[in-house]
C-alpha cells in the first residue's frame, strides 16, 4: 500500500492542531473559574465597605436634617406667637408637614407582621420561604386603599418619595437595611384598613396560600395606639422630571 506522506503530515499537524486548541481552553477555562471564584469575595467585602460608609454618612445627613427641622419649627412658633396672618400660616405649615410624613402621628390602627419561614425543605427553592420586596410593596398597597394618615416599616416612615427595593438578603426602605421580621405599622380606622388588606387579592394571596404553602408568617392585629416616626430623610427630587422635560 502506498503511503502518502503529504496527507499523513496534514492528519499529525491537524491532531496537534486540536490537541493544543484543547488544551489552551482548559486552560482558559480554568483560569476563568479560579478568577470567579475569587472574584466575589473580594467585590463583596468591598461592597460592604461602601455600604458601611454610606449608610455612617446617611446616619450624620440624618442628624443635620433633624436639627435643621427642628430650629425651623422654633422659628415658626417665634412667628405665630405674633398672631396674624403668620399664625394661620404656621398652622397651615404644620398641617402640610403631617401630610407629608414629616411629624409624628398617633391614633388606632394596625401592625402587620411578615416573617420568613423558620425552615424549608431540602432541594425546594428556598426563594419561596422567604419574604421579598414586592411581598412588603403587597401589604403597603393594601393599606393605601385604606386612606391611612401614616405607615411605616420597622421605623422608617414612609413617604411620597419612598422606595421598597431588594438589596441582597436584606430590604431597603427609605435607603436603610432592615431584615426579618418585618413590622408595618399603619395608622387610621382600623376597621377600613382590614377590610383594604382582607379584599386585595394579592395581599390575600400572600396571607393564605403562600403563608401556608410555605411556612411565611403573616399575621395582623389591631391596636389602640400607635406612634409613627417621623420621616428623617430628605425629600429633594434629583433625577425626577416634569412631562415633556429633555
Amino acid at each position: 500500500m502506498k503511503i502518502n506522506i503529504r496527507e499523513e503530515k496534514a492528519k499529525l499537524s491537524l491532531i496537534v492542531g486540536f490537541f493544543l486548541l484543547g488544551l489552551l481552553i482548559s486552560t482558559s477555562f480554568y483560569s476563568q473559574e479560579a478568577f470567579k471564584r475569587g472574584l466575589p469575595d473580594y467585590r463583596k467585602q468591598t461592597l460592604l465597605d461602601s455600604i458601611k460608609e454610606l449608610e455612617k454618612e446617611k446616619e450624620v445627613f440624618k442628624a443635620n436634617i433633624i436639627n435643621l427641622r427642628d430650629k425651623v419649627e422654633t422659628y415658626e412658633r417665634e412667628a405665630a406667637a405674633t398672631g396674624g396672618s403668620l399664625a394661620t400660616f404656621s398652622k397651615e405649615s404644620e398641617d402640610l408637614k403631617e401630610a407629608a410624613g414629616l411629624t409624628l402621628v398617633s391614633g388606632s390602627g394596625l401592625e402587620i407582621t411578615l416573617a420568613d419561614s423558620p425552615s424549608f425543605p431540602e432541594y425546594e427553592n428556598p426563594n419561596n420561604y422567604i419574604i421579598h420586596d414586592y411581598d412588603l410593596r403587597t401589604a403597603v398597597n393594601a393599606l393605601l386603599k385604606g386612606n391611612p394618615k401614616g405607615i411605616a416599616i420597622n421605623d422608617e416612615r414612609l413617604v411620597a418619595t419612598s422606595s421598597i427595593r431588594c438589596a441582597g438578603s436584606t430590604i431597603m426602605v427609605n435607603s436603610t437595611r432592615i431584615s426579618t421580621p418585618y413590622t408595618i405599622f399603619a395608622v387610621g380606622d382600623p376597621q377600613r384598613l382590614k377590610e383594604s388588606l382582607e379584599l386585595d387579592l394579592a395581599f390575600s394571596q400572600l396571607s393564605k396560600d403562600y403563608a401556608e404553602s410555605f411556612g411565611l408568617l403573616v399575621n395582623v392585629k389591631r391596636r389602640a395606639k400607635i406612634t409613627l416616626p417621623a420621616y428623617k430623610g430628605r425629600l429633594l427630587l434629583e433625577h425626577a422630571k416634569t412631562k415633556g422635560e429633555s
